[in-house]
This record gives C-alpha cells, sequence and structure tokens, in this order.
C-alpha cells in the first residue's frame, strides 16, 4: 500500500514552528501528559488496544512521537513525518497497534484533542492575542491538513471493506 504523497505546500507555517520548539524545549512531558488525559476524557477508541501497555509504556512512547513531531514542526518537516508515519500505518508496520485497531471515530478524535492539547499550554507561550490567534491559526491548518491525509489513508486500508 504505503504509496500516500503528501503536499509539502500545505504544511508552510509562520507561527507553529517557534511555538513548537516552545513546547519541545519547554513542555513536553507535560504536553504528553496532558494529551493522554484527553485521550481519556473523551474516551478514545484507539486508547482500548493501547491498554496492554503500563502508564509508564504509554508515556515512553508517546514521549518519543511528540518529541518527533514537534522536532518536525520546528524544522519546517512535518510533512516528511506525516508522510512516513502514515504509510507505515497502512503498511501495517506501526509498532504498538494494528492498523486495523484504529477507528473512524480515533481520526476525528484525535484531531480534536490535538487542537485542544495545543490550546491548552498557548496562554504559557504568549499572552498577545494576536499571536496566540495566529497560533491557533497555523494549528487548525495543519490538524486539518494531517486528518485530511489520515481520513484517505482509513480509506484506502478499508477500501475492500463495506461500512
Amino acid at each position: 500500500m504505503g504509496n500516500i504523497k503528501v503536499d509539502k505546500s500545505k504544511f508552510k507555517f509562520d507561527y507553529l514552528p517557534a511555538y513548537a520548539e516552545y513546547l519541545l524545549k519547554n513542555k513536553l512531558e507535560e504536553f504528553v501528559l496532558v494529551n493522554i488525559r484527553f485521550c481519556r476524557e473523551v474516551d478514545l477508541p484507539m486508547l482500548k488496544p493501547l491498554a496492554k501497555f503500563s502508564e509508564q509504556e504509554l508515556v515512553a512512547i508517546s514521549l518519543e512521537s511528540t518529541t518527533q513531531m514537534l522536532q518536525a514542526l520546528a524544522d519546517g518537516q512535518i510533512a516528511d513525518l506525516i508522510e512516513i508515519n502514515v504509510n507505515k500505518w497502512t503498511d501495517n508496520k506501526l509498532e504498538v497497534i494494528d492498523k486495523s485497531e484504529i477507528a473512524a471515530e480515533d481520526l476525528t478524535l484525535a484531531y480534536f484533542i490535538k487542537r485542544k492539547t495545543f490550546s491548552y499550554f498557548l496562554y504559557g507561550y504568549t499572552s498577545s492575542a494576536p499571536i496566540q490567534q495566529l497560533v491557533i491559526n497555523d494549528v487548525d491548518e495543519y490538524t486539518t491538513f494531517e486528518e485530511l491525509i489520515s481520513l484517505k489513508a482509513y480509506l484506502e486500508i478499508h477500501k475492500d471493506y463495506h461500512f
């Protein structure tokens, strides 16, 4: 499968890279813990197959993936990471979950949680309302385009199934 290409021009941001760098350097572990808490609050279906991991293992896995995401955002390389990850998913080469264990609900909820987590730390980054709005605009653009790619991958994975 692994043939999904990402249009890198959709992932050029003015304000998100600096914010991602701030989170990476100052809030990484807290970002992960808050994100896990938000996942539990909405009862993200994907958490069920991940229940086989201890809390420490889940945090360690999340720290690794969040570090990769924030570093890629900070470096302007998020499109490359998305392409790698989505093709790992379609090829069933994710290390912690089988591709069939990701439900349609996971996609929309995961991107909602991602936006909520980025928003949670924004006031600590800047108290400037105009800068906050510009960061949020970048986060919305980033998560929307990544969600569209994920939906395409989900449909590719399930194209032989009848819903």
